[in-house]
């Protein structure tokens, strides 16, 4: 699966929060499918997992607000 389509697939699947290195101490907080996502961009390179939104680009906050609204959409989308 290439990147796009990887893309794709994650704004139709739910997602969760996920830590950095330094662990639930922390700030901050990524975005990431519950299931994961693997892609790779040309044939030479390895897998590579989908993030949605990288450690450090929220706080703990605010990436739960978006991972609630998104999960809850995906719901309601699909009754």
């Amino acid at each position: 699966m290439k990147y796009e389509e990887a893309q794709e697939l994650s704004l139709i699947v739910k997602w969760k929060t996920s830590t950095c290195s330094q662990g639930e101490e922390c700030w901050c907080r990524a975005i990431v499918p519950i299931e994961p996502i693997s892609y790779r961009e040309d044939e030479m390179y390895t897998l590579q997992e989908y993030t949605v939104v990288r450690p450090g680009e929220l706080n703990k906050e605010l990436a739960e607000h978006f991972v609630r609204l998104h999960n809850n959409y995906i719901e309601d989308d699909s009754n």
